[in-house]
């Protein structure tokens, strides 16, 4: 019982393939429990929790860099001239 709680409760958090979701088209990933692995139907991302998470997280650190940088441009941009020499 509680694995079966464990693979509902998987399934429903990674329900996503995080290749296909950042490409802008969400499509649901089949769990087969004989071999612990997410299987996406339409790119064909073959990977456990943990390396779905992984891919996951590498993608939102790439957006926060991102906006980061935006960020610190920005403010740079509305430093008096005398600020940026320094």
């Amino acid at each position: 019982m509680g694995t079966l709680l464990w693979i509902i409760s998987v399934g429903q958090t990674l329900a996503v393939c995080p290749e296909c979701a950042a490409k802008d088209t969400e499509l649901e990933m089949k769990y087969d429990p004989n071999t612990k692995h997410f299987i996406c139907k339409k790119c064909g991302l073959y990977a456990t929790r943990e390396q779905v998470s992984d891919i996951k997280d590498r993608l939102n650190q790439r957006e926060k860099t991102q906006e980061d940088r935006q960020y610190e441009y920005l403010d740079w941009w509305q430093k008096s001239k005398k600020e940026k020499q320094q």
